[in-house]
């Protein structure tokens, strides 16, 4: 389980998670506090489809810059 750990939660991860979780928070205060969609709504979903986003986008940067140094 910890080289699990290890390998899937990373600095970039990490920093992932925050900026989604910043940016999805700040999204439902601006645009979605006040909607009537329940995705934008209810800030917990926002979190965690925040979160997700987070994960998986700084999650491909990770791996593209370790291809491009295994190309090098």
């Amino acid at each position: 389980m910890r080289e699990f750990i290890k390998k899937n939660l990373t600095l970039y991860h990490i920093i992932g998670i925050i900026m989604g979780l910043i940016f999805a928070i700040l999204y439902w205060y601006k645009k979605g506090q006040f909607s009537d969609y329940i995705l934008k709504n209810n800030v917990v979903l926002i979190s965690i489809f925040g979160i997700l986003v987070g994960y998986i986008t700084l999650d491909l940067v990770q791996h593209a810059i370790k291809k491009n140094n295994k190309n090098e």
